[in-house]
């Protein structure tokens, strides 16, 4: 789609590739990448800055829509004769503007981000745990787009760009910005082609811990991480170099750290036997029927949807362990979706999970 207007038509002869990537926050935004095939030089050209809707799926089930993406780069290439469009979440880079000198006093996660939001015209949705921590005080001398990965960091969220929104919400977390449950995909072995699983030992630490500085008392204080190490961790504990002017927000930054250790504990890839555009980032996912240390919980922290002219489409999604440990098999049967061996998310997903607008 491109201003409104189904285009569809002028790409099925020319297309030969589309990928898309959809990333979980960290300071990247979604992005896509389209081959054309210019074999006559027909092709009009193509000016950066068009936005385009992208959509896959298959004639039997209906599209997934994967978003909409401002062009930054068009490449002309040979041989053969091609065009590459590039493009990332719309807004995006909107926030990734000039370093900006501003300071924020007494007020709350979502009250910052809709600021920033507000001074380039983003629109925000922001989950109201996270909305509501208080930051005592924080300086800005660099873009945007950097305060709100630090932001990001600190609480443990996932903060991304949908569709000209700014989207804040806890990492690893099973529910939207508007508190709406998302199901958990179930995956057997006939669901996969390729897979890996790596486990690797990124921390022996068995918590974290982060100290503030008690205003009132003029001392140091510590706090430590409410969250658990995965397998337990046989060292001490970490302590974050940074300080921080109230408990809440040392708590906050600790615990966001040993989730981040937890994730960093094991990671996956997952090649699926049949391409699947309906699944996102931050989905969960649980695998069963396979062997253990592959058997678990998992989200998915980027899922890469391709389209080749000649195979169809495949995804790929890239995961990592729940950094608070959440077993996502444990949920309600109505939370859980477990397609048949071949058969698309979309094919099964039932009526009620008509996502909102928000997602």
């Amino acid at each position: 789609m491109k201003g409104g207007i189904d285009i569809t038509g002028n790409f099925n002869d020319r297309t030969t590739q589309i990928k898309v990537e959809l990333i979980a926050g960290g300071g990247e935004g979604d992005n896509c990448t389209i081959t054309l095939d210019d074999r006559d030089w027909a092709i009009a050209p193509i000016d950066p800055g068009d936005a385009i809707g992208v959509y896959l799926g298959y004639a039997e089930v209906g599209l997934a829509y994967l978003g909409t993406f401002n062009l930054i780069d068009v490449t002309y290439k040979g041989k053969p004769r091609s065009v590459q469009l590039t493009g990332t979440s719309t807004k995006f880079g909107d926030l990734n503007k000039s370093p900006t000198t501003k300071e924020y006093i007494g007020m709350t996660v979502g009250e910052i981000l809709k600021s920033m939001g507000g001074d380039t015209d983003v629109l925000t949705a922001i989950s109201g745990n996270l909305a509501d921590q208080e930051v005592t005080t924080k300086n800005q001398i660099t873009s945007n787009l950097h305060l709100i990965h630090e932001l990001e960091r600190r609480y443990g969220a996932v903060a991304k760009v949908v569709d000209g929104k700014l989207m804040f919400v806890p990492r690893d977390s099973l529910v939207n910005a508007s508190g709406t449950p998302m199901p958990t995909l179930v995956l057997k072995p006939e669901h996969f082609g390729d897979w890996s699983v790596r486990y690797s030992q990124r921390s022996d630490y068995g918590g974290v811990k982060a100290f503030w500085w008690d205003e009132h008392d003029k001392v140091r204080k510590w706090v430590k991480s409410g969250v658990a190490a995965i397998g337990g961790g046989s060292g001490g504990e970490y302590p974050i170099g940074d300080w921080f002017k109230s408990a809440a927000e040392a708590t906050a930054a600790a615990d966001s750290k040993m989730q981040a250790f937890n994730r960093a504990t094991i990671e996956a890839t997952f090649d699926l036997a049949k391409g699947d555009p309906w699944i996102r980032d931050t989905q969960a996912l649980a695998v069963e029927g396979m062997r253990d240390r592959i058997n678990g919980s998992y989200i998915v922290n980027r899922a890469i949807h391709t389209y080749i002219k000649s195979t169809g489409i495949r995804t790929t999604l890239e995961c990592r362990a729940p950094g608070n440990g959440v077993d996502v098999s444990d949920r309600a049967s109505d939370l859980l979706l477990s397609p048949l061996p071949g058969e698309p998310m979309g094919t099964v997903l039932p009526e009620k999970w008509n996502f909102p607008d928000d997602l």
